[in-house]
């Protein structure tokens, strides 16, 4: 089991600690899991109080010993009740939370705990923190990317005509675990959100679009989760697109290949192609100071140009506007490749782009790599060939 080291904490911490004291708050209070364990190194249950000056106590509720050996704060106490909270926050009046993520309801028994603080969300701020990974951030996702090219050869070597997505994608996710997935993965949602961490979307599958907003659905199996594989059958010259995560150190690594039993038909193959061209421009353009919104436009005008507008990232009233994401402990980190994104891309992005056509009658074919943005240039942290895999 890996550890976030101590100097990777003192580091987010003091970073955190300059923006409240800019911004004039006393502290942060934080509760997401996501939060406690990037700033403390330990995701067990409580809360992380930073003052804009002076030693972060961690807060928790369960499990104390677990926390303790985890992180490596030196202040980390129990703390069962929000009634406790005031003793810690040494007479503090404004504060900043999680608001982005807090439920108006529990936000009530904050408010009862801490009467007359004034408090302002820090969910925009951690998001863009967490943005600019760390060299040692990117090496947890460089873990991850090994984990994940040792998965895709066992799911190239076991699909077959004849087996249905659901039993590839059994087959998949027992090598995803194998290769040390956690099992579970993040959006920064305040509402629930699911999706499948193993996508197969074979043939017409990738037509079955669904309730989020991301270029493949699936069909599922029944209403209550209509997200992801389902029961469709594999067949010769069908395109099977696979779409995964695979972690390390709680990192995570985006990626989709595109397989086929026999060669595919060659308006699909073309269509590859031009994905693959989307990737050569975002690996050309893609440096510090460019907008996350021009990488999204360029990657149109490439579309437009090979007459596959139509096709781009969805279908007819289904297609999504968005070229890629960023990665990280979240799925749903920023920046996100998209219209009116004016972020401007900054050395340590990890960015997953994930360029996809698709054709009524056939499927849809595509690719994603996971990408870092270093002092010297891109480098694709994606190990696997981006060849289409035909079996």
């Amino acid at each position: 089991m890996s550890f976030t080291p101590k100097t990777e904490v003192d580091r987010r911490l003091g970073l955190l600690q300059q923006h409240l004291a800019a911004e004039g708050l006393d502290g942060a209070l934080l509760h997401g899991i996501t939060n406690l364990y990037y700033y403390s190194g330990t995701g067990q249950q409580g809360h992380l109080w930073v003052p804009a000056a002076g030693t972060p106590a961690l807060l928790v509720r369960r499990v104390l010993d677990r926390a303790r050996a985890e992180s490596p704060l030196q202040q980390i106490v129990p703390v069962t009740s929000f009634k406790q909270l005031p003793d810690f926050l040494g007479g503090a009046r404004r504060i900043a939370m999680e608001l982005d993520i807090l439920p108006v309801t529990l936000f009530g028994q904050y408010q009862k705990a801490l009467p007359g603080m004034t408090v302002t969300d820090i969910g925009p701020y951690t998001r863009l923190a967490r943005s600019v990974k760390s060299p040692w951030e990117i090496e947890q996702t460089r873990g991850a990317a090994k984990a994940a090219d040792e998965t895709f050869q066992e799911v190239r070597a076991a699909i077959r005509p004849g087996m249905t997505e659901l039993e590839l994608s059994a087959l998949a996710e027992a090598a995803q675990r194998r290769h040390g997935f956690q099992g579970m993965l993040r959006w920064r949602a305040a509402t629930g959100f699911e999706c499948p961490h193993f996508h197969v979307i074979a043939g017409e599958s990738a037509l079955a679009f669904s309730f989020t907003d991301t270029p493949f659905g699936g069909e599922g199996l029944c209403p209550a989760a209509p997200f992801g594989p389902g029961t469709r059958v594999i067949g010769r010259n069908m395109p099977v697109c696979v779409d995964y995560l695979a972690t390390s150190g709680g990192y995570l690594h985006d990626m989709t290949r595109t397989l086929s039993v026999g060669p595919l038909d060659a308006e699909l193959v073309r269509a590859y192609g031009v994905a693959r061209e989307i990737l050569a421009m975002f690996r050309a353009e893609a440096r510090p100071g460019v907008t996350a919104e021009s990488i999204w436009q360029k990657s149109v005008v490439i579309a437009v140009n090979a007459g596959l507008e139509q096709n781009y990232m969805g279908w007819g009233e289904n297609r999504v506007k968005f070229l890629g994401h960023g990665v990280g402990l979240e799925l749903d980190e920023l920046p996100v490749l998209a219209p009116r994104q004016t972020q401007q891309l900054a050395v340590g992005n990890v960015i997953a782009v994930e360029p996809k056509f698709f054709f009524p009658g056939k499927g849809a074919v595509g690719l994603e790599n996971t990408y870092a943005l270093l002092d010297g240039g891109v480098e694709c942290l994606t190990l696997t060939a981006e060849e289409i895999a035909v079996v």
